[in-house]
């Protein structure tokens, strides 16, 4: 019988051989394609990397400032490496090109033709199950769903980002708006990134869930203790299941207990807890009155969703033997409840950042912002109002709109729109003219990425990408508010809201969100850099680093201040 001594070294040998047998058939496929490729020990996606790109990020903090982007060889082991690197992988090997290992093949590309047919092609590619376990800690929902079980969810989620929600959205964000603006009169920004996050914390807790927070309130009742039978609040709660995201989807929860990570463990207890109650309680309402509304939150999307969920139940269609699912379980409705804060608060949060640091960065732009801004207001004053009104002033903040795109594009949320094909497929890069097209096939199992970041930094497209420059998109035909949703000089060269059926569903309340939140903060401050960091210096931290969280954020807190307009 072989010794422990024995087994060990034949293990790794055989290890070894097998890893060395599929990154020579990966190579093979690969040439196959006959697309441009390069190599990597490792890729993106696999778990090494989320532990891994942290400390690589960490020990090249200082080199990335001089903006060559990653060192070759360990470019493509980083999680999200794009927005370090932006355009140089592109300009080396082509809008489209394979990156190969042992573990399997990745297609980048950063070409708006590619992704229309890729984002059209639902069937065809379909989301990493892998890659989006990373949203999906208390189950499937509208953003990992495939197949039937996406339609299903659309069908559920989809009516309740309505004009309801969109009402709540904008009135909720005036107030929590004002009321940090007045606190900001009397104390002064404590931090201006720490107060932003906190502001949309308490817009997605009542737009989202109904639970209506004051500027200075942190449990989900209306006093200042944790609920008895709780260790946290609910806003605790679900930011430290955000702060601990990664570790969640990695390790039991058990064993998380009994570790450095257990205040992560109990917060994901005590969220799911929270929501769960919640949802159970709106369930009763919704159950002894189908009309049932929150009048203090009408327009909520967890009460519309078990609305919708409910009213389908009732209006079942038998016709297909009973097999059709008409309604949500808990599990569902958990899940959703979860994409809807993570995209509600996290990627609108980090928006906003960057759209204030812009500001501070460049005062012309400002200049043009606060115009508008105070133009709106000075036409509601005429009409004898003191507040602004979603159905008049929304849509007079074109500008503002158009800032929000340019920061949208410069700065994208998310740096990779992911897909998979689980059988061949083909593929058309045009690297000319039309009748240049050549249809190359991807390998089955490959992956491929939407590059954001290559693409709205592409100058085929974007004339001077880093400028920040909300001017470029009036030059749109449609207008970065039409529905017919056609935003950047080509169809495709902005993405960062996706394409084709599955575009973010959620763009319109990003939009009133941000919107009414500079409408208000603008009106009675102005942003400008702290201390005396020169610009080239904090130019430098948002275009050359990020922090390499779930969405784009960046690496290091940005010092602002705000001075008091009127």
């Amino acid at each position: 019988m072989l010794s422990i001594a024995q087994i060990i070294p034949f293990a790794i040998g055989a290890f070894i051989l097998y890893r060395t047998g599929t990154f020579l058939n990966n190579i093979r496929l690969a040439r196959a394609t006959g697309l441009p490729f390069t190599y990597s020990p490792y890729l993106e996606f696999e778990t090494i990397a989320y532990f891994g790109s942290p400390l690589l990020r960490w020990k090249y903090r200082d080199y990335l400032l001089q903006g060559k982007g990653w060192p070759r060889w360990a470019r493509f082991m980083i999680k999200d490496w794009p927005w370090e690197d932006k355009r140089r992988a592109h300009d080396e090997w082509g809008d489209c090109f394979l990156v190969v290992a042992p573990t399997g093949i990745i297609c980048y590309a950063a070409d708006p033709a590619m992704s229309m047919d890729v984002t059209k092609r639902r069937m065809d590619f379909t989301k990493p199950p892998d890659k989006y376990a990373m949203i999906q800690p208390y189950g499937t929902n509208i953003v990992t769903a495939e197949g039937k079980q996406w339609q299903f969810h659309v069908r559920i989620t989809g009516p309740t980002f309505n004009e309801a929600n969109n009402h709540l959205n904008w009135t909720e964000t005036l107030r929590q708006a004002q009321s940090l603006s007045d606190s900001w009169g009397r104390w002064g920004s404590r931090d201006l990134h720490l107060d932003i996050y906190s502001l949309t914390l308490n817009i997605i807790s009542c737009a989202g869930f109904g639970i209506r927070q004051d500027w200075s309130n942190d449990t989900i009742v209306n006093h200042d203790q944790v609920p008895k039978g709780h260790e946290l609040s609910f806003l605790q709660a679900i930011t430290t299941v955000v702060h601990y995201i990664v570790p969640i989807l990695l390790l039991p929860t058990k064993v998380m207990l009994y570790t450095p990570l257990r205040k992560g463990a109990k917060a994901y207890i005590e969220f799911e807890d929270y929501m769960r109650t919640l949802i159970n309680a709106e369930k009763r309402k919704i159950d002894a009155n189908a009309d049932y509304e929150n009048l203090d939150t009408k327009g909520n999307l967890l009460t519309a969703m078990l609305k919708v969920s409910a009213s389908e139940a009732r209006n079942a269609n038998k016709g297909d033997g009973g097999t059709r699912k008409t309604t949500f379980n808990d599990d569902e409705v958990l899940g959703n409840a979860f994409m809807f804060f993570l995209a509600g608060y996290d990627t609108t949060a980090n928006s906003m950042i960057y759209g204030s640091v812009c500001l501070a960065l460049y005062p012309e732009l400002q200049d043009n912002v606060v115009e508008e801004i105070d133009r709106v207001w000075d036409e509601a004053e005429k009409e004898g109002r003191t507040e602004l009104d979603y159905d008049n002033d929304y849509p007079k903040l074109k500008y503002t709109l158009c800032f929000m795109y340019e920061i949208l594009r410069a700065f994208p949320v998310v740096i990779h729109l992911t897909k998979m094909c689980w059988k061949p497929q083909p593929i058309v890069w045009r690297t000319g003219t039309e009748t240049d097209a050549a249809p190359h096939v991807l390998p089955a199992k490959c992956r491929m990425y939407l590059n954001t970041t290559g693409t709205h930094y592409n100058t085929k497209y974007w004339t001077d990408p880093y400028k920040i420059d909300p001017d470029r998109w009036k030059n749109d035909a449609h207008g970065p508010t039409s529905a017919a949703r056609k935003p950047g000089p080509v169809k495709g060269s902005f993405i960062g809201f996706s394409e084709g059926a599955r575009a973010c569903i959620g763009w319109k309340f990003a939009e009133v969100e941000f919107l009414a939140f500079f409408a208000v903060m603008l009106r009675q401050y102005r942003v400008s850099l702290a201390g005396d960091v020169p610009k080239a210096e904090v130019e430098k931290q948002i275009f050359l680093r990020c922090a390499g969280d779930i969405t784009l954020s960046p690496f290091d807190n940005v010092k602002l201040t705000l001075d008091k307009r009127r």
